[in-house]
């Protein structure tokens, strides 16, 4: 009767959130990362720790929001110009491109999948910049507009996580019912599900930000125009793993080549070849495996698979599964050793 009573509520719960089920993820992540700073909050001063939580959560929630409205969709707008004039033009296609793309063309058509050349290549990675420009304008452009649903969903995500992190002893208690599990083992996947979503959190979004943020200042500084908007595109294609930004930073080269600034065209390449692609190469790992114990194929391809079937939020759904994946495997090892165990 406990377990049927337990999955009543669950399902009640389940129904309830059901239309939000992004936002109600994104913020049992948030909690689960977070409850350790509410503990402490809690102890130092039971009366004013939800306040401040919730006022420290909601300005960190509307921080990047304010900034994608207030700075970068405008320059979204003009960076899309430029590309639909890049497209429109023809440039590609251009004599003085043809001329510089000549020496590399040969050699590019002898490797596989490339047997189109340089303008295959090219081409696929405008169309991939394209589609990322435009998904990233279309979100900013969506808050910008729709405001009463931006609002709705930046509440519930606010109040749901304020909810597990205020409630965490009762979900555990819940958890435990409801599995039947020991609470000893819960609190392991709890604690294996928070170093994976702190793992993903690290390795792969703040990466990726300081990444777009190293791309934008390099932009910048080589008077590339709406370099805040390329620097943005440059952080969401960065946790594609292999690719990453320089799907962005090339085009960007090729462009600044094109238009005759070559000593600009050369330290983008450098810069972004080095810096920007070594803190991918050295951080992201590094963070990664710190938070789940598996080896960087495996995490590599959790992510590409999280987001071939979850959309964005697979970035942690997919790394979050197997880690829970492989701490089911050790649960089930460590019970088998307690049976065979005299």
């Amino acid at each position: 009767m406990t377990r049927v009573l337990a999955c009543l509520a669950l399902g009640a719960w389940v129904f309830l959130l059901w239309p939000y089920p992004v936002t109600t993820f994104l913020a049992m992540c948030m909690a689960c990362v977070t409850y350790p700073i509410y503990r402490r909050l809690h102890r130092a001063s039971a009366r004013w720790a939800t306040t401040i939580y919730t006022v420290g959560l909601a300005a960190l929630t509307l921080l990047p929001i304010a900034v994608v409205v207030s700075l970068v969709t405008p320059q979204a707008v003009a960076g899309l110009k430029i590309l639909d004039g890049l497209r429109d033009s023809g440039w590609i296609h251009s004599p003085q491109a043809q001329a510089w793309f000549a020496s590399v063309d040969a050699w590019l058509r002898n490797l596989p999948g490339l047997e189109g050349g340089l303008d295959q290549l090219a081409s696929t990675a405008a169309g991939l910049a394209g589609s990322a420009a435009r998904t990233v304008l279309a979100g900013g452009m969506g808050l910008a507009g729709g405001a009463f649903q931006a609002v709705l969903v930046t509440f519930l995500f606010v109040m749901i996580t304020m909810l597990c992190v205020t409630r965490a002893e009762l979900i555990r208690e819940f958890a435990c019912r409801l599995t039947q599990w020991p609470c000893d083992m819960v609190d392991r996947f709890t604690s294996t599900i928070r170093k994976a979503i702190f793992g993903v959190m690290v390795g792969v979004v703040f990466v990726a930000v300081i990444q777009g943020f190293l791309c934008g200042v390099g932009f910048g500084v080589a008077d590339v125009p709406q370099p805040a908007f390329w620097g943005l595109i440059a952080a969401f294609v960065a946790p594609i793993p292999f690719v990453g930004t320089a799907l962005v930073w090339i085009p960007v080269c090729i462009w600044l080549w094109l238009t005759g600034s070559t000593v600009a065209s050369i330290s983008i390449a450098v810069w972004c070849s080095l810096v920007v692609a070594g803190v991918d190469n050295l951080l992201r790992p590094f963070f990664l495996k710190a938070g789940i114990d598996a080896s960087v194929v495996t995490l590599i391809l959790s992510i590409l698979l999280g987001l071939a079937a979850f959309g964005p939020v697979g970035v942690f759904a997919g790394p979050v599964l197997v880690a829970v994946a492989i701490q089911a495997g050790n649960e089930s090892s460590l019970r088998s050793r307690e049976k065979q165990t005299p």
